[in-house]
């Protein structure tokens, strides 16, 4: 018998196609638009345009969608979009479509899938609670005997009496930088 020093390796074959599309430029755009709406919260379960449409393909696959294809828009501008189909299935699924109407799909299934997705996070709004701000707190006000204020919440004149602040010290009092109230307005406060 033959001893066998190295095994050969074969590569396993990856059928990845790329597929460019003249897609409805105004859709493109609103596809755009919600991908950054949801990177700006955080959310980056879809990492580009092309992985949305895979996906969103891949829902009319399975059915979790459905599509009109009367109510499209031949006229409206094109962009085009290249992508990337990693997903053998989902590659013989695109091919299997009827060759006319593979852009057509493809466009509709994008829209329906984006409309489905906007109204799941609605739907998820309606449980979000929002949790109002605290409110600020007022700074803590020392006493302090003084010989003639003003009050200024109340407009009332003082003459030798007790004189409420968030001055530190005396001599913070004597700059007039902070809000001076009398015994009266800290009580209602």
């Amino acid at each position: 018998m033959r001893k066998i020093k190295s095994q050969v390796k074969t590569p396993k074959a990856i059928h990845t196609a790329r597929i460019t599309f003249a897609l409805n430029a105004n859709l493109v755009q609103q596809a755009e638009n919600w991908l950054n709406s949801q990177w700006v919260q955080q959310d980056y379960t879809y990492s580009s345009l092309s992985e949305l449409i895979r996906k969103s393909l891949t829902a009319y696959q399975e059915g979790e969608i459905d599509i009109n294809l009367t109510g499209r828009d031949k006229h409206a501008p094109k962009r085009e979009i290249t992508i990337r189909f990693f997903n053998a299935d989902l590659l013989n699924f695109y091919y299997s479509l009827p060759y006319s109407q593979r852009t057509a799909i493809i466009e509709e299934s994008l829209a329906a899938y984006l409309e489905k997705a906007n109204a799941e996070i609605k739907e998820l709004e309606k449980y979000r609670k929002i949790i109002p701000a605290k409110p600020k707190s007022q700074p803590q006000l020392i006493p302090y005997r003084y010989f003639h204020f003003i009050c200024d919440n109340c407009g009332e004149e003082y003459e030798d009496a007790v004189v409420y602040s968030a001055a530190k010290s005396w001599e913070e009092l004597k700059t007039w930088k902070y809000d001076t109230y009398c015994s009266g307005c800290v009580r209602h406060e």
